[in-house]
């Protein structure tokens, strides 16, 4: 089963850019870690302001993450033991049904039971001719 673009993720982070994940049952799954994020631990920002979130790391910080900022892509919905969804953006448009709903901070342990629940990650990250002509058999 394959897991490494979450288990990379993990060990790594995102450096606040959003990763998306195609997991092998064709669900889709944002992870984010950064100064910006809900994760821990939290990285210090690189030019810090009066406006960041209090830092747990230095800002050179490169894993390995105990919970990160997850996302998850309607129709997929959360197990029963993750956190509250956070409050969503207050310009998100309501009517907006594939806006991921995001969770965080999710227990690392909690993301890879996930991920392997629904088969592990997709071989094709990405839409590709084989998907279109394999999808059906």
């Amino acid at each position: 089963m394959r897991t490494e673009i979450t288990d990379a993720a993990i060990a790594g982070g995102t450096a606040g850019t959003v990763l998306q994940v195609r997991l092998a049952d064709w669900f889709e799954v944002q992870i984010i870690t950064g100064h910006t994020s809900q994760c821990s631990p939290r990285p210090a920002s690189p030019l810090p302001s009066r406006w960041d979130l209090p830092a747990s790391a230095p800002a050179d910080f490169a894993g390995p993450y105990e919970a990160l900022q997850v996302g998850l892509i309607p129709p997929l919905t959360a197990p029963g033991d993750w956190p509250a969804p956070l409050p969503a953006h207050p310009r998100r448009d309501p009517y907006d049904t594939a806006a991921a709903v995001w969770y965080g901070p999710v227990p690392a342990a909690l993301l890879r039971e996930l991920v392997r629940d629904h088969g592990g990650e997709n071989s094709h990250q990405y839409p590709s001719a084989e998907d279109w002509t394999t999808a059906y058999e």
